[in-house]
């Protein structure tokens, strides 16, 4: 046993055996618990962590780093998605792959043959569904804003959007509730989900009626004091909890559009000149019937090929269609997911298309207030990144920029391509022409690498600088 206490002498040849505590009161390594109440000495722990390093799963510096790693490790999901549908396109019998999923793969590629105007048709559909805030009443608020910059005026609207987004997606909003509830109940006691699934009877009646209020009342005042009960009693502390978290986030959204609080929000900016002059002679009825309107406008338009995409992906992602397809449709979720993010200053579509017998995978990002090479904004710049690939010839990339009825356009081609390079910058030339543009600099090479979507849009890196917000 060591002589930790050093009270006697050493056995001779032990003098060297001596313990020593592997904890130095200087020691910098040990990191120590967080206690507000008191300043701590200086330890190892750091807060930042260096967005070069992507084997740290956990960030902590802020959402908007986490967000540029997410978007670089993202990448595109014409690499993963194409592949697969160009394996499937003919061959809809897979190892692992259910008959439900087969069909709706077999149904999924049934759609996509495509002539040029289709496309068309398919491209101006995706991009407008992608913008959230438009027509006269946005228009309204834009020309306000431009006229008056104020800072509260800013506050004023942004306040109003919150609302007026929580008004616009009731509907999906009832739904979301509803499917919790549902939920909630698979994973409680059979005892204490049938009491659940009574009141979700009660509330799908009250949300068939058009009665909100109502409909807010019960949430309120009976199947949360419910949720909060049981948990109490059975100590439940699973799925079934954390559903009630989802659930109350959903409560307090519908509760914030309610058609009173969104009249209220509107009122606050009819004390502005600019929105009195166009609003001000309109009484509640009538603004309100307005604001319906334009929330109205706003509900997407059925689109066969996004919906029937939806399904496969929710079929995929359960693992029915095997490990290849669930890895597919994860990426397409996650290109999904990234692009819609409130950092993404750029409108993003999607387009799987079977144009003269070759089936196509492209992906399109545009910036419809692009900036100079200087970082500075210009009126009637746009600038768009399309990622396409076809079948049996590989990745194309171009990049296309939009000013003042110029263009300049850069085409990355297959390696294997290279050879046709200029006939490339022939045709896209010849195109720009026939539209009347003036083609100023058209440039076709082949493809060393792809490109990251903050190599061509650097404003994404705007944020950079902004104030943690981490909790």
């Amino acid at each position: 046993m060591p002589n930790i206490t050093s009270v006697t002498n050493p056995a001779p040849g032990q003098e060297a055996n001596t313990y020593r505590s592997p904890i130095t009161p200087g020691d910098t390594q040990v990191q120590n618990v967080p206690d507000p109440s008191r300043v701590g000495r200086a330890d190892a722990r750091t807060d930042r962590q260096d967005t070069a390093k992507t084997d740290i799963p956990r960030r902590y510096d802020s959402y908007f780093q986490a967000f540029m790693q997410a978007l670089r490790n993202s990448g595109s999901v014409s690499s993963v998605l194409a592949p697969f549908l160009f394996a499937q396109r003919g061959t809809l019998v897979t190892s692992g792959m259910t008959a439900g999923i087969s069909q709706e793969l077999a149904q999924f590629l049934q759609m996509l043959p495509a002539d040029a105007e289709k496309l068309l048709t398919m491209l101006k559909g995706e991009l407008s569904s992608s913008s959230r805030f438009s027509g006269p009443l946005f228009d309204a608020l834009r020309a306000a804003l431009r006229q008056n910059p104020s800072e509260g005026l800013q506050h004023s609207v942004l306040q109003f959007l919150k609302v007026f987004n929580d008004f616009s997606a009731s509907s999906h909003i009832e739904q979301n509730v509803q499917r919790t509830i549902r939920q909630m109940s698979w994973f409680m006691p059979q005892r204490f989900g049938e009491a659940l699934s009574g009141q979700l009877d009660q509330l799908s009646s009250l949300f068939s009626q058009g009665n909100r209020a109502g409909a807010l009342g019960m949430l309120q005042s009976s199947v949360i004091p419910y949720m909060a009960d049981y948990v109490a009693k059975v100590h439940d502390r699973g799925v079934a909890r954390s559903l009630l978290s989802l659930l109350i986030l959903d409560i307090a959204r519908y509760a914030n559009g309610s058609p009173q609080n969104l009249l209220q929000s509107f009122y606050q900016l009819l004390g502005y000149s600019s929105f009195q002059q166009q609003f001000g002679q309109m009484n509640s009825q009538e603004l309100l019937q307005f604001l319906q309107e334009n929330a109205a406008s706003l509900q997407p338009e059925a689109e066969p090929i996004a919906d029937q995409l939806a399904k496969l992906s929710a079929r995929a992602l359960r693992g029915e269609g095997g490990a290849d397809c669930r890895q597919a449709f994860q990426a397409l979720m996650d290109s999904v997911l990234v692009n819609q993010s409130v950092y993404m200053p750029l409108a993003h579509a999607m387009l799987p298309v079977e144009m003269d017998g070759r089936m196509m995978f492209s992906e399109l990002w545009v910036d419809p207030d692009a900036e100079n090479e200087n970082g500075e904004a210009q009126a009637n710049q746009m600038r768009l990144l399309l990622k396409f690939d076809i079948q049996d010839l590989g990745l194309f990339e171009l990049v296309l920029t939009f000013r003042d009825g110029a263009v300049d356009a850069s085409l990355q081609c297959p390696p294997h391509l290279g050879q046709f390079s200029e006939l490339f910058s022939q045709k896209i030339t010849s195109l720009a022409e026939q539209e009347g543009l003036h083609a100023s600099s058209i440039r076709a090479s082949p493809m060393t690498r792809p490109l990251a979507i903050s190599e061509v849009f650097p404003k994404i890196f705007e944020r950079m600088d902004s104030i943690n917000v981490t909790v």
